[in-house]
């Protein structure tokens, strides 16, 4: 029986491991599922099938819809929140989205007509705009409806048909089923998509680090178009006050149970260092103004004063991957142990892991290190690319 065991979990971790080197070589950016095409999904945003920012703004409408519980969805209620998620880059900095892109003629036309603020609330502005019955704007909601939805699906219907009309495309979604979304008409006659079973999940569990992808992909988009314009990524919303309460509790408890040290100067958490140096702060190792999410793997905590030095600079990855890795193991331990499931699935999804609690039972440090390196190194880098300062760390006066 124990052999018997041992070659299903031998099987189960070299599957894992064929999974994960034939993402790496297609490139996919998305998290690894059994239940759902998602090989195909990351399709959806490369950059030759990108010309406007609707596939961006769309995917980001439905992820927010799916979060909410709804999988029936109107065209209409997904086109408002694209409006809603445009407003404020464009209305507040201007910047271009391309000759390809009507968002900013919506933008604008409601910004002008009704005297809007770039940082009107975006429950707000949606109420308002779903609820609209000014004839301009309602038509140029409907043209938005003509390409988004059934265009987003190409990379489903590739080998199928080549550029099909909405029509056709309504008819093979419903014969499609692993398909992320079908078309149809809901009983008001209006325009609607359906998300498909196991999709619904994957979205909702997935939701943080697909909306982190699109984001990323987003920012890139912009930036090929405003090349002038510094800190795009810091423009896409109006500024919220974001706490790390749950967060820094987690690692409060980690520092009081393993009493490690500071990452980035080695010296201890103590009352003494918390007065000399500031309190305890978390630091994004990618910083944040990259990755745009509060995700545990990227948590590094430290004194207030260190991170305010370090700033949105990268560190030698090289140089502090053994002992963030080190920091790491015993947050996720932590978060796995007490049953934290959001920090749970956001492990599992750097990881790369189907299942991060049978990973923890199984697994080794070695094998948790390997594929910590290997999920950070590559978004590492490509901040490095995008010109994030690479410095070798943090001087400490004496």
């Amino acid at each position: 029986m124990n052999k018997l065991l041992k070659v299903k979990r031998d099987m189960n971790k070299e599957f894992v491991r064929n999974i994960a080197e034939k993402e790496i070589a297609m490139g996919v950016d998305v998290p690894y599922s059994r239940e759902v095409d998602y090989i195909t999904f990351s399709r959806v945003l490369k950059d030759d099938r990108v010309v406007a920012s609707y596939k961006m703004y769309w995917l980001l409408a439905i992820l927010d819809e799916v979060q909410e519980g709804n999988t029936e969805i109107e065209f209409r209620k997904l086109i408002t929140r694209m409006i809603a998620y445009a407003w404020y880059p464009i209305s507040k900095f201007r910047l271009y989205f391309g000759a390809w892109d009507n968002l900013g003629k919506v933008v604008n036309y409601i910004s002008d007509t009704y005297n809007l603020k770039p940082n009107i609330n975006k429950g707000e502005l949606i109420k308002f705009i779903y609820n609209s019955d000014d004839k301009e704007l309602n038509k140029m909601i409907r043209n938005l409806t003509y390409n988004v939805p059934h265009k987003f699906l190409s990379p489903f219907y590739d080998g199928i048909a080549k550029e099909p009309p909405l029509k056709t495309v309504m008819i093979l979604s419903k014969e499609h089923k692993r398909w992320i979304y079908e078309i149809y008409r809901n009983s008001d006659e209006e325009n609607c998509i359906r998300i498909r079973e196991g999709w619904d999940d994957y979205l909702k569990y997935n939701y943080k680090m697909i909306q982190g992808w699109v984001y990323y992909k987003l920012v890139c988009f912009l930036q090929k178009r405003n090349p002038n314009v510094p800190g795009i990524a810091m423009k896409l919303e109006a500024p919220l006050n974001r706490k790390l309460t749950t967060q820094t509790k987690i690692w409060t408890n980690i520092i009081e149970r393993k009493n490690i040290n500071d990452l980035y100067t080695g010296l201890p958490f103590t009352k003494e260092n918390y007065k000399e140096n500031g309190n305890l702060s978390m630091d994004h190792f990618i910083p944040w103004s990259f990755v745009l999410h509060d995700q545990m793997w990227n948590l590094v905590p430290t004194f207030k004063n260190i991170n305010s030095q370090k700033s949105d600079n990268l560190f030698n990855y090289e140089d502090y991957i053994e002992g963030l890795a080190n920091l790491q193991y015993d947050a996720f331990c932590f978060v796995v142990d007490e049953n934290k499931k959001d920090e749970i699935e956001e492990y599992r999804g750097i990881l790369r892991v189907p299942d991060a609690v049978a990973f923890k039972a199984e697994g080794s440090y070695e094998e948790f290190f390997k594929r910590y390196k290997d999920g950070t190194c590559p978004i590492y880098n490509i901040a490095a690319n995008q010109g994030f300062k690479v410095v070798n760390g943090i001087y400490i006066r004496s």
